[in-house]
């Protein structure tokens, strides 16, 4: 019986995904980052709920929505179909930008994984990666590392923003390829374009990563071996960061 109720849950679920075009808020900030597009290239695309958006809200004329696997693309292409989109939204399947080819979209969106598996896919398709005009990621993670690899490799950041989901916190990246971007040493872990808006998220999201390395301090604090002690000075020294990020943030917002 518990079974059947989970399966009806999810049943109905998916059915009121085929009648009603809402994103989640990662997905929605993106969108409404969009004016217009020729082609939209969603790498990763969770059953093609942001093209049919975009393309729905004539944000994009055309969209491709790739996925690594069949059967996220099988159900892509169903809930493509019922919108009468099947001549506009491409449905491919492969690893990454590998189902792109050159110049194809001129907006690569890659969303809601980690930052390293981003770093990986564009290392693998810097060819396509570099043909666009420009790029949107949404790492789930480690944003930072991702932000210092984009700068290494002639990726500008034009801009970047927080968003709040379900009591989590994610950097949305604006990307320009081939433009020629600042020094990786100058990158915070903080990025500078955030620092500078007026967010009270952007607050709460620095106090969230404080209260991280204060845990992690406390759990420390009678541990005396040598990566135990670097650990708590490292943890020391990213408080202070966050209450200085902190305390330049709350200005802005004051303002």
């Amino acid at each position: 019986m518990k079974y059947s109720i989970i399966m009806i849950s999810i049943m109905l679920k998916e059915f009121k995904g085929w009648f009603r075009l809402h994103l989640n808020s990662r997905l929605k900030a993106i969108a409404d980052s969009i004016n217009k597009s020729s082609t939209i290239a969603d790498i990763g695309s969770d059953h093609a709920y942001l093209p049919i958006y975009l393309v729905k809200n004539n944000k994009a004329k055309r969209a491709i929505a790739t996925d690594i696997n069949l059967g996220p693309s099988e159900i892509s292409r169903k809930r493509i179909k019922h919108w009468g989109l099947e001549n506009i939204i491409d449905v491919r399947i492969g690893f990454g930008l590998e189902a792109l080819n050159p110049k194809e979209a001129d907006t690569i969106i890659i969303s809601g994984m980690g930052g390293l598996l981003i770093i990986d896919i564009l290392e693998q398709g810097l060819e396509i990666a570099n043909s666009a005009q420009r790029i949107i990621l949404q790492p789930m993670k480690d944003s930072y590392i991702l932000r210092k690899w984009l700068s290494k490799n002639c990726f500008y950041i034009s801009d970047v923003d927080i968003v709040k989901e379900k009591d989590k916190y994610y950097e949305i990246i604006w990307v320009i390829p081939g433009k020629e971007s600042e020094s990786s040493e100058t990158i915070n872990y903080f990025d500078d374009k955030l620092i500078n808006k007026e967010s009270t998220i952007l607050y709460e999201y620095i106090d969230s990563i404080y209260k991280k390395y204060e845990s992690i301090n406390i759990k420390l604090k009678n541990h005396n071996t040598p990566n135990a002690v670097k650990r708590r000075i490292e943890c020391a020294e990213m408080m202070g960061y966050c209450e200085e990020v902190k305390s330049w943030v709350k200005q802005n917002v004051k303002k």
